[in-house]
């Protein structure tokens, strides 16, 4: 993803990799850097992750200059968050197929935080106890399963200024073969998270040949059942068991066009688990088989949040106002808190 491609990353953070990895470097001179940049967190972050593969004494001396410096950051970032209208989320729609299906989740995710730190993106960092950048993956998919629709959800510092086509393609020129991004959608800060908003999903899957009998005869076995139940792996009250779950209303839908298996299943239940999983349980194959399982497309409902803006918007405007108020020569005087006189108004 480097390989003949200028490296965007702010410069303190790249001296900062350089310095743990044994270069030479003023610290003292670093940390100021880092702190004239406001990335003193993200700085603390890189020295914990790296630590193991770094010299240990450097990474524990670097991190324990910064340890206060980000501590007070965040604390800082924690009392404005509510109000820093400079945040910027954004839904990036992608594509993960051919060559890419077998990446899983954890992969997907690394391959994209790498992108946009290559490119210099300033992620914004969530409220977590160890503060990590705000990028998640939405309903993502398993090893050996692709999507068209898929999505994932980024929270940027400050938008970037360049057009959207610009932004997608400089990220794409990063990306492997199979995983490219086609969809760049600013949202509303108080945007629900997709997964709260999809209903279902709509597959397809090639099937061998000399499968394709013995799947379709499962299949009208299944959509003539009421019920069809699937001893699951899970934990029951923190302990792992095996249950049984009943596949039949969950998945709404199975139709065959030649040798391609469709299929709808609901997206809104957490039961719903490893698609390829499902989809072997009903065809009765090992899951190995159903490599290639395709998510075409999702079905969402409408964000209540969105027609509701004005109870998740913050109160900039009251804010304003009564800050002009307060500072317009008005006739309401202010006393010290610890001041025993009365208040008075009029």
């Amino acid at each position: 993803m480097e390989e003949g491609r200028e490296n965007r990353e702010p410069g303190s953070l790249q001296l900062l990799r350089r310095a743990l990895h044994g270069e030479p470097t003023d610290h003292a001179a670093l940390i100021h850097e880092l702190i004239d940049e406001e990335l003193v967190e993200e700085a603390a972050s890189l020295v914990r992750t790296e630590r193991r593969k770094t010299d240990g004494g450097i990474a524990e001396k670097i991190g324990a200059l910064l340890a206060p410096l980000a501590a007070k950051a965040m604390e800082r970032r924690e009392t404005g968050w509510q109000f820093d209208s400079r945040r910027a989320t954004i839904r990036l729609g992608y594509a993960k197929e051919g060559e890419a299906l077998d990446l899983d989740e954890g992969d997907v995710h690394a391959i994209l935080m790498q992108a946009f730190r290559l490119e210099g993106f300033r992620l914004a960092l969530d409220l977590g106890k160890r503060p990590k950048p705000s990028l998640r993956l939405e309903l993502p998919l398993p090893a050996g399963a692709g999507g068209l629709a898929e999505c994932a959800e980024a929270v940027f510092r400050v938008e970037p200024l360049d057009p959207p086509e610009a932004l997608i393609a400089r990220l794409n020129r990063r990306l492997p073969t199979g995983l490219r991004i086609h969809r760049w959608d600013p949202l509303a800060p108080y945007a629900s998270p997709l997964g709260d908003l999809a209903e279902a999903s709509h597959w397809c899957w090639n099937c061998p040949a000399e499968r394709v009998e013995e799947a379709r005869l499962r299949t009208a076995a299944f959509l003539a059942a009421r019920e069809w139940l699937w001893e699951k792996g899970g934990r029951v009250e923190g302990r792992k068991q095996v249950k049984q779950l009943d596949l039949r209303p969950l998945v709404t839908e199975l139709r065959w066009e030649g040798e391609i298996l469709f299929s709808t299943t609901r997206a809104g239940s957490a039961q719903v688990g490893n698609p390829i999983k499902v989809q072997a349980a009903i065809l009765g194959f090992e899951p190995v088989v159903l490599r290639g399982l395709l998510r075409l497309s999702l079905d969402l409902k409408a964000d209540p949040r969105l027609a509701q803006a004005e109870r998740f918007e913050p109160k900039l405007k009251n804010m304003y106002e009564d800050a002009v108020l307060l500072g317009g020569g008005s006739n309401i005087t202010l006393v010290d808190e610890d001041d025993d006189e009365p208040l008075h108004l009029g």
